[in-house]
């Protein structure tokens, strides 16, 4: 199928049915009937009868589940907003028949396909190929099914970049043309155009979902030209983040993130350097130099933040942290900008040492720093130009979620969710911790200080005999 898919489309993905199900563990028996793993059962909402039919009616559409299915879209107006979605019958005959049963219309034979349209959706079928399309393309359904079946001159297999992405052993597998995207998103927004230094020699970004081992795992790669500006840019300015800097962060932070920046080469880019110039113009800065503080960054740029999630804003406690051989001087920007700020409700501290300067900020900063022992972080700064972690433990349970940056072009990220006992959660349970959290952070029902005393009588005219007290 993907010789049908133009090499040009805004964005093209695509999905395995079966390994999605086998991976989530949703199955279904032999009656016909959807079974839902885990807690999914019971903490999902949804009608089992409406549910069984649909079910019921997929398998009589005869749908290849083994089979990938496509989509895509050659999006080149903002009014022209239509995708179409590529998957192979196991029986076109039977696919037709189930079809025209659910929609009660007949398909309509046109040259080599067949063709049925109903409401604002189409769906063709040629061969074992199944097309379904909407938007405005359904004023010239067959012309546009005919363009759909017609074996495109270019076609994303001559594309490798696409190619590789979407064979990518994953269950979802998603590639998106940058160029093609920013042009799109000029016509809704001139600012957008702003941004076209940026992604100038970028050509796409590929993405890949794989949901084995019950982990939600994405590998993602940017296809770029490495002779382009802004590709020179970031392999001059990336830097390694180490892990030095989790001395710095909150003792207990539910988040960080992490960034090697080497502002020298940062400071040479001509929009960095324009906006760094503008605002050391600016006399509410102290006309403090920026282009020559960004300079000296030469190392991790990083952020933490800690919070009981009963009550994060009064709670809140984190750091930013920035390498830099000129501390004293961002002390003293940081503390200028601080100074003019005002009316703000957390408490602010910062804090020049030999090769950092350190603002912390929360609500009461008598927090403890040092993440030096969260080992699960570790692993996720170590070596990396780009780093973000997130853990968060309710109820005994804990969701992971990082992302990495080790490679000029390449970045993974990963989320999964460990259960009471210490061991990776099935998908099916997931939700209990998203129940617990919801639960957790939810406001309590504040208790009354006023005191009503007992009435004195029971009914109307009821009165209550007081009790002669004895002395003692």
């Amino acid at each position: 199928m993907m010789e049908l898919i133009p090499e040009n489309s805004t964005f093209v993905a695509s999905f395995s049915p079966s390994k999605i199900l086998d991976h989530t563990g949703i199955t279904v028996d032999d009656n016909g009937k959807l079974q839902l793993p885990g807690a999914l059962k019971e903490l999902m909402e949804f009608n089992q009868k409406d549910l069984d039919e649909g079910i019921a009616t997929l398998q009589s559409a005869e749908i290849d589940p083994s089979a990938n299915v496509y989509v895509y879209s050659s999006i080149t107006d903002v009014n022209d907003a239509s995708a179409v979605m590529l998957a192979i019958s196991k029986d076109p005959e039977k696919t037709k028949a189930a079809i025209e049963k659910e929609i009660k219309e007949s398909f309509k034979t046109v040259g080599d396909f067949a063709i049925i349209a109903k409401s604002d959706m189409c769906i063709a079928i040629k061969d074992d190929i199944i097309a379904i399309f909407g938007g405005n393309k359904i004023e010239n359904a067959e012309e546009f099914a005919k363009e759909v079946f017609t074996k495109k001159e270019k076609s994303v297999l001559d594309n490798e970049n696409i190619k590789s992405t979407l064979n990518a052993d994953a269950d979802v597998n998603y590639y998106i043309n940058l160029q093609s995207y920013m042009k799109l998103m000029a016509g809704i927004s001139p600012q957008v155009s702003l941004l076209s230094g940026f992604v100038a020699g970028m050509d796409g970004s590929g993405i890949s979902i794989d949901l084995s081992n019950n982990e939600i795992n994405i590998n993602s790669e940017l296809f770029a030209d490495e002779n382009s500006d802004i590709m020179k840019l970031i392999k001059d300015i990336q830097g390694e983040t180490s892990t030095d800097f989790l001395k710095y962060m909150p003792a207990k932070a539910k988040l960080i993130f992490a960034t090697g920046i080497k502002g020298e080469k940062l400071a040479e880019f001509e929009q960095v350097k324009n906006a760094l110039q503008m605002i050391s113009g600016n006399p509410s800065f102290g006309n403090v130099n920026c282009v020559e503080l960004v300079k000296s960054i030469n190392g991790p740029i990083a952020f933490g933040l800690d919070a009981d999630l009963k009550s994060p804003m009064t709670t809140l406690a984190g750091t930013f942290v920035i390498t830099t051989s000129k501390a004293q001087e961002w002390k003293k920007l940081f503390e200028t900008l601080l100074s003019i700020s005002g009316g703000m409700p957390m408490q602010f501290a910062v804090e020049a040492k030999s090769d950092v300067v350190i603002v912390k900020f929360g609500m009461n900063n008598s927090f403890a720093l040092d993440a030096s022992s969260n080992e699960d972080a570790k692993k996720v700064f170590d070596g990396s130009f780009y780093g973000f972690w997130v853990g968060l433990n309710v109820d005994g349970m804990t969701m992971y979620v990082d992302t990495q940056v080790k490679d000029l072009n390449k970045g993974t990220a990963k989320f999964y969710i460990n259960g009471k006992d210490g061991n990776r959660m099935i998908f099916g349970d997931y939700p209990l911790f998203f129940k617990a959290l919801d639960s957790y952070m939810k406001p309590k029902p504040a208790a009354s200080d006023s005191f009503e005393p007992e009435p004195d009588y029971y009914g109307d005219d009821t009165e209550i005999e007081e009790t002669p007290v004895k002395e003692l």
